[in-house]
């Protein structure tokens, strides 16, 4: 394995509450103090108290094999080469951020600051706005499709069909939110991605999303009737994202600032392709085996089912929030989005809620979501633990999950 000739990552502070990092001076000698500080400063150990060998073994300790777990995941030598990682750690033992390889894939250095896609983990951000909404009364979960659109809205009598019966106005919200609507994902037909190569440049919007749903036969593969069965598919969040328009009168990109990100502070958060871009924060490239996806293919068909660009910072700063309760007004509303992963239904390494997962590691229960450009942010509300780490790679052969798993180990360690 070969790494990227600047590969080192680049450690940053978190502050506690937080807010933007700061990253350590150029000086190494500067750098190694306030590593130094931030370490103790996590673990709760007085300055004043502590020995220059204890401070070596901190130095060298969790945060040296944090620092060599994100390096490791740099790999440029193969067909679906990793150019760029982020990690960042959050919890009342030690909060450190870090990051490798370059952010362009040739030349700009990756730093834990960077932009990136954030993939399917807006579902979350989605399903938190439906929530916010039922809690408004103006919608109910148990609402269908035929409440909510007409017609020419959705073509609902075609939406959903299964061994030739159409149950696409029987739908409801609910079943959107906890993917067992039975509805299938356009994204896995065959033609998707050769399309997208074929027309990068290509803007899509919510019609054309279902257009295109429509256009594979999708409707006609649904793989049970609604609530009879899980089927993890974004035609379910792209549905919701226009329940939301239409039930609002305005924009999704409008309802995620409005309600999110201004209220939370998420200066660099915003839903790309469908608003200008927010914060003066670089963007990192995201990429498809050798395919620049950030520079090459307009990926605004993600829209509602994760077209959000955020940060490791904002990212920690949302989901800390929203599985703390802050962001419902009644805290029956998170128990419910919870639920369902509580149930243990879902996935095969992970049980999904209302646009939520959920995933036990080092014992913590863990809830969270992932992204397909293999990135993943997870928090721990009995212990207040946040893991955010970002690869930027669609085909990470198994290193996504190495990442996750062996940061909490290592913050798990004694």
């Amino acid at each position: 394995m070969t790494r990227h000739p600047d590969h080192k990552s680049r450690n940053t502070i978190i502050d506690r509450d937080a807010r933007s990092p700061r990253t350590l001076p150029e000086n190494p000698a500067i750098g190694e103090i306030a590593l130094k500080n931030i370490i103790l400063l996590g673990l709760g150990i007085a300055l004043m108290t502590v020995s220059p060998e204890t401070v070596r073994s901190m130095e060298t300790g969790i945060a040296a094999q944090l620092d060599s777990l994100v390096q490791s995941m740099i790999i440029t030598d193969n067909e679906d080469p990793i150019h760029n990682a982020a990690l960042l750690v959050a919890s009342p033992r030690l909060n450190w951020a870090g990051a490798a390889g370059m952010a362009d894939g040739v030349a700009e250095p990756m730093s834990v600051d960077h932009k990136f896609k954030i993939a399917s983990i807006g579902k979350t951000f989605t399903a938190t706005v439906i929530l916010q909404l039922m809690e408004e009364r103006k919608l109910n979960l148990a609402d269908t499709l035929a409440e909510i659109f007409t017609a020419g809205e959705v073509d609902l009598d075609s939406l959903h069909i299964h061994d030739g019966v159409a149950y696409g106005r029987l739908i409801t919200v609910e079943q959107l939110l906890g993917q067992t609507s039975g509805i299938r994902d356009y994204m896995e037909h065959p033609d998707f991605f050769p399309d997208l190569v074929a027309d990068p440049g290509y803007q899509w919007s919510p019609e054309r999303i279902m257009a295109r749903y429509f256009k594979y036969g999708m409707h006609r593969q649904a793989a049970s009737p609604p609530g009879e069965g899980f089927e993890y598919a974004d035609p379910n969040y792209v549905l919701l994202g226009m329940v939301i328009e239409k039930v609002t009168g305005s924009s999704l990109a409008d309802q995620y600032r409005e309600r999110i990100f201004e209220p939370l502070a998420m200066v660099n958060s915003y839903l790309e392709f469908y608003e200008p871009a927010r914060g003066d924060n670089p963007l990192s490239h995201t990429f498809f085996s050798t395919v620049d996806v950030s520079q090459d293919i307009n990926t605004s068909f993600d829209w509602a089912g994760g077209g959000i660009v955020s940060t490791c910072t904002e990212l920690t700063k949302f989901f800390r929030a929203l599985l703390e309760g802050q962001l419902f007004r009644k805290p029956a509303t998170l128990e419910l989005m919870l639920a369902a992963a509580d149930r243990g239904f879902g996935l095969t390494d992970a049980a999904y809620g209302y646009g939520i997962m959920k995933r036990e590691i080092q014992g913590l229960i863990f809830y969270g979501h992932g992204g397909a450009y293999d990135c993943d942010m997870f928090y721990c509300p009995t212990e207040k633990i946040g893991v955010c780490t970002v690869l930027n790679q669609m085909n990470t052969h198994g290193r996504r999950d190495k990442f996750l798993l062996g940061a909490v180990e290592l913050l798990r360690q004694p």
